[in-house]
């Protein structure tokens, strides 16, 4: 038991490890992506406005534009997740420059393909495929499973995901289960129902397994917490998606 419990101590320090290395490491999440287009960037803003209204709404002009001329963001209702700038290309140039920004990768390079189709008129790379519908009930489903078999059937032919996108969120999500399951096996097991003298005595049956504890309800609350969680990125990551494929837009993986 106590060998059992070391080695299950040390597999959750690692993984804390791995997890804060995945969050924490020096990355280029906000890298962001560049369209350079042709025009002065109040009317270039005028037709980002009417894509991002086409595409949700639910978006707003932040003030803080860090050197830029208008800047947008999406609410928290928005499925999409994007820092979207407008400005000059440079000083002298009469062109305009807007920059894309976003947690996921993906979702840099999705919108990036998007605004060359739609306000350069660029038709897509020769090897890029139009986008299928996908399904919250077939997502949804997954998740009670476990949560990397949703963000697998997500990330599969979508641009909101890159290779590295998909497989940090699926770390994230095994890494989560495997400390909060881990951490809830581990109280449930030390807290067993310990057989007393006259127990022995008797040879009466001890406690079985740890299901038999009374703290092992803990190790389905813990299992619950990253579903809930998923549940909310699942809605987000199919309903971007969706939205993103009924335009007939076609993407470069």
């Amino acid at each position: 038991m106590n060998l059992l419990k070391l080695k299950l101590n040390i597999r959750i320090t690692y993984a804390l490890l791995f997890l804060f290395l995945i969050c924490f490491s020096p990355k280029s999440i906000f890298a962001g992506e560049t369209v350079e287009v042709l025009g002065g960037p109040d009317d270039v803003n005028i037709r980002l406005l009417a894509l991002l209204n086409k595409l949700d709404p639910d978006f707003y002009a932040d003030e803080k534009t860090q050197g830029f001329m208008y800047r947008y963001r999406n609410r928290w209702s928005n499925p999409y997740d994007f820092n979207i700038y407008v400005g000059k290309v440079g000083k002298t140039s009469p062109d305009s420059i807007i920059r894309i920004e976003s947690p996921r990768r993906g979702q840099e390079k999705m919108w990036k393909q998007i605004l060359e189709q739609e306000l350069l008129q660029k038709p897509p790379h020769e090897s890029a495929v139009p986008l299928t519908e996908k399904y919250h009930i077939v997502s949804q489903g997954l998740n009670l499973i476990t949560p990397m078999a949703s963000v697998g059937y997500n990330s599969w032919i979508s641009p909101l995901f890159t290779n590295r996108d998909t497989f940090v969120s699926m770390s994230i999500y095994f890494l989560c289960d495997l400390i909060l399951v881990g951490g809830a096996y581990l109280y449930a097991q030390e807290n067993l129902p310990k057989k007393n003298i006259y127990d022995h005595m008797l040879n009466t049956k001890g406690p079985g397994n740890v299901w038999e504890s009374p703290n092992a309800v803990g190790i389905f609350a813990a299992m619950a917490v990253t579903r809930v969680v998923r549940a909310f990125d699942a809605w987000e990551d199919t309903a971007a998606h969706n939205k993103t494929a009924q335009f007939g837009w076609s993407f470069k993986f």
